[in-house]
């Protein structure tokens, strides 16, 4: 039951090792020398509580904002959304926490006109001072159904 290292086996474990390492080490630099991909340079960007923000997925471009002026935690504000086209469909509209998890809160909105919608929420508060929350709207367009995120930060 008791087996000595000996030479043999302890070689074999040293190549093992090296394998390893090697494997650890190509794969953290070829990560690395990778370019980071390219999400919707418009949701990492555009912060709707500031400015209106445009999204465009395939041929509907959709413009969201925020009409408040002081956007605080457990204080309603209104949300804004406004379609290119007439004849959009939302299907879902909710609130989820994007710096960390807040749980799903719903967004209800009615329309306004054919093109667009608007709504009042409120957003709990965080233990962080600064929270970014993702609005996320499902809608259908020329029966395809689509997914929209626009992103918006709530200070305490």
């Amino acid at each position: 039951m008791r087996e000595r290292l000996t030479g043999p086996k302890l070689g074999q474990i040293f190549v093992v090792l090296l394998i390893l390492a090697g494997a650890f080490f190509y794969k953290t630099y070829k990560n690395e020398e990778k370019a980071p991909e390219k999400g919707n340079s418009i949701n990492q960007l555009c912060d709707i509580a500031h400015t209106e923000c445009e999204q465009v997925v395939e041929d509907l471009t959709a413009t969201a904002w925020i009409s408040s002026t002081d956007l605080a935690p457990e204080t309603p504000f209104t949300l804004n959304i406004r379609f290119s086209e007439p004849d959009v469909k939302l299907l879902k509209s909710r609130l989820e926490g994007h710096s960390m998890y807040m749980g799903t809160l719903p967004a209800l909105l009615e329309e306004q006109t054919p093109n667009h919608w608007k709504g009042q929420v409120l957003v709990g508060a965080c233990t962080e001072r600064e929270m970014m929350w993702a609005w996320k709207l499902d809608v259908e367009h020329r029966g395809e159904i689509q997914q929209l995120t626009f992103l918006f930060e709530v200070t305490r």
